[in-house]
């Protein structure tokens, strides 16, 4: 069900997190490769696609490892939605050039390519592209009973939540409202994931 929760402050990337910069991150550390990457890279056309085929645990390292962490749930859907509750991250009516669905690319897109989709916040991909890992454990009903102050999912579970749709999804499937989830060892070709941050001095 639709509700206001309250938030703290928060910043999020505004952007999803890329092959190239998730390349770093696995030639600095030494972290595993996205499975469909040969010779040790992404198809070097993709360098600004996100990069997906990435586990949950896989964003959560990524994230320690710049210094921030995965947004929950809310803070995702505050990020596309703004304080009006808008439909889409844009607004509320469906605009096929402001997103990448419905397979109209077969596949993925670089993450500027569609900079009417922003949010009020200007945060970029949210309704399209990939879905994204969020921090939180999946519950269907969680927003039932959730706190009002802060939710950030129930204490544990069998699924992590995704947000923002994917290229393949029709105009129902990308709306900011949407909850997926997915097992958090899955690695699929639709899921990356973006940052967040919480600032200095907000518990």
């Amino acid at each position: 069900p639709q509700r206001t929760v309250l938030l703290n402050a928060y910043w999020i990337d505004r952007y999803p997190v890329t092959n190239q910069e998730y390349k770093m991150f696995v030639d600095v550390t030494g972290h595993r490769r996205p499975p469909h990457w040969t010779s040790g890279t992404y198809p070097l056309e993709q360098a600004s696609h996100p990069v997906t085929n990435i586990s949950w645990q896989d964003a959560e390292e990524y994230a320690e490892w710049v210094g921030k962490r995965l947004p929950s749930e809310s803070e995702w859907e505050k990020a596309a939605r703004g304080t009006l509750g808008q439909t889409y991250s844009w607004g509320d009516a469906f605009r096929k050039d402001n997103v990448n669905s419905t397979n109209d690319y077969g596949g993925t897109t670089p993450i500027d390519q569609f900079p009417g989709g922003a949010s009020p916040y200007g945060v970029m991909d949210m309704c399209g592209n990939v879905q994204e890992w969020g921090s939180d454990w999946y519950y269907d009903d969680y927003y039932k009973t959730a706190p009002v102050d802060n939710p950030t999912g129930p204490a544990g579970g069998q699924y992590r939540v995704c947000r923002g749709g994917f290229y393949a999804e029709n105009r129902m499937g990308v709306r900011c409202s949407q909850r997926h989830y997915a097992p958090p060892s899955t690695m699929q070709d639709h899921i990356g994931f973006r940052c967040a941050r919480t600032p200095e001095g907000i518990a």
